[in-house]
């Protein structure tokens, strides 16, 4: 049975009250949270995958207070800490975590219930095939407007910006030869395969992209 990735990887270990602390989810926050203002919606419904610690979800929450937010995992240990991370922050407009495996044949949502999908570090450490139940998920659940926003790791035209990615993407290879890098056109690519167009792809800190695509009318 094919292993089950979550978020970013080796957090800290947990606090007291169970919360989980990733480094790199502080550090990669801000830059997410400017393209964010510039595309998010005032008022809807945003979930989010494969939300790992739970600080990004709540830092989300905070920031866009006008969106009922709901973060997912599939790790009871993150699951525990994305509440954690609620509770701390106090914010209202945060549910409890759910349980969301991506490759499942039916998500734990109606379908056309989001305007918002927040994907953060997680399509490398996906399958081919699960990075499409990925995008197929997005086009179900989505509204028409909806926006799906993708960060993390990505190849250029094929190939990897630093040697530091090369060897990141070893590693994960190492664990697993169905996972590691997917290359930032052929998400694109993909993404307009369910009806998503691309508003934006930008550079991000770290060798990362983002993207932000918007489900078509009729997609």
């Amino acid at each position: 049975m094919r292993p089950i990735y979550t978020g970013t990887i080796k957090p800290t270990p947990p606090e007291a009250d169970g919360r989980l602390n990733a480094p790199a989810a502080a550090r990669n926050l801000e830059p997410i949270l400017t393209l964010l203002r510039e595309h998010m919606p005032a008022t809807g419904h945003a979930v989010e995958i494969a939300s790992g610690t739970g600080q990004h979800c709540a830092a989300f929450a905070e920031a866009f207070p006008g969106l009922k937010w709901q973060p997912t995992d599939v790790v009871p240990e993150r699951l525990a800490s994305i509440d954690a991370w609620a509770e701390v922050a106090g914010v209202a407009n945060m549910a409890p975590a759910a349980t969301l495996n991506v490759e499942q044949a039916e998500w734990p949502f109606a379908g056309g219930s989001a305007n918002v999908l927040m994907l953060v570090n997680l399509l490398h450490l996906l399958s081919d095939s699960a990075a499409e139940a990925v995008f197929k998920g997005a086009k179900r659940l989505l509204l028409p407007g909806g926006r799906f926003f993708v960060y993390g790791p990505f190849l250029r035209d094929g190939k990897f910006v630093s040697e530091s990615d090369a060897s990141f993407h070893d590693s994960l290879r190492q664990q697993d030869q169905a996972i590691g890098y997917k290359d930032a056109d052929g998400i694109a690519q993909l993404a307009g395969s369910f009806g998503l167009g691309l508003l934006e792809r930008r550079n991000m800190p770290a060798n990362n992209l983002m993207f932000a695509f918007e489900k078509q009318p009729d997609g």
